[in-house]
């Protein structure tokens, strides 16, 4: 096993994990770790906790983006989460999304923000208690100037955040290949290298979300172009792990869902308009 892996409540406080990362977002402190840089810089921090209570939820959000905007994004929310649950809830996440996909198959997390293919396969370690409004859809996307056919896309390079991911992957190339377009995949880790590698011509498309997409700095997104919208479904699931009691999940399930009213200025940046409850039946049609 990895020396980045335990599960989340069982390590203490000076057990940090190795691949966690500390990040300073208007004063806000998370965990001591490794953050991979561009270029393949490492940088190691190490910061007080930012809450005084001695127990914590560790919220396992999968790396769609770069550790520092995920942490800039979310933990205005987590936050206020924290605040009105009364529970310590501390920001996890991975350098790629195929190394959260194995500590959520660990049940490393207490709560997780995954893809739904990633729920099922990992529903017996996990139950669904809430997701964001709204759909999720899957895109594909292009340089502004590049490929205005899907057929231009033959025989070319087509990178995807990872194997699993629903939307960003799963369906775009299910498409391709039923419309006989022969392609080479490539599995860069995040929807965030996904699009600055199409945008730096280094693939000839990419697949990603629509919440993904529009929540990119307008420069960037203004170089690149959506060729693909696959079709809507259901949004991330927000889970907890089956071992936490049930009054507690339904504690913080009650105040996350009440977000929204109380504090809506910190769901924009996360591409959230709103939040509701969710069951592991409403992930059942991912196991056909």
């Amino acid at each position: 096993m990895r020396g980045d892996e335990p599960a989340g409540r069982g390590r203490g406080p000076g057990k940090p994990c190795a691949s966690d990362y500390t990040v300073r977002a208007k004063g806000v402190a998370m965990t001591r770790g490794w953050v991979i840089l561009g270029g393949g810089l490492l940088l190691a921090a190490l910061v007080r906790p930012a809450f005084g209570a001695p127990a914590a939820l560790t919220l396992g959000v999968v790396p769609q983006m770069s550790p520092w905007a995920l942490a800039r994004r979310w933990t205005p929310l987590i936050k206020a989460w924290s605040a009105r649950s009364g529970y310590r809830i501390v920001l996890r996440t991975a350098p790629t999304i195929a190394r959260f996909e194995r500590r959520v198959a660990r049940g490393t997390y207490d709560l997780v923000f995954l893809n739904p293919t990633d729920y099922v396969r990992y529903r017996s370690r996990y139950r669904a208690f809430a997701r964001g409004r709204g759909f999720l859809q899957g895109i594909l996307v292009v340089r502004r100037y590049g490929p205005r056919d899907l057929r231009a896309l033959a025989g070319r390079v087509i990178a995807f955040p990872a194997r699993a991911a629903l939307a960003a992957s799963v369906m775009p190339r299910h498409m391709l290949r039923r419309a006989g377009i022969a392609f080479t995949a490539r599995y860069v880790g995040s929807h965030d290298a996904v699009y600055r590698g199409v945008a730096a011509g280094l693939f000839a498309a990419g697949g990603g979300i629509r919440r993904t997409f529009d929540l990119l700095a307008p420069r960037l997104r203004g170089k690149l172009r959506i060729l693909w919208r696959g079709p809507k479904t259901l949004p991330h699931p927000f889970a907890a792990r089956r071992d936490l009691p049930v009054a507690e999940v339904g504690r913080l399930r009650a105040a996350l869902l009440a977000l929204p009213a109380s504090a809506p200025q910190l769901l924009k940046p996360l591409g959230f308009t709103g939040f509701r409850g969710a069951t592991d039946r409403d992930y059942r049609r991912f196991l056909k």
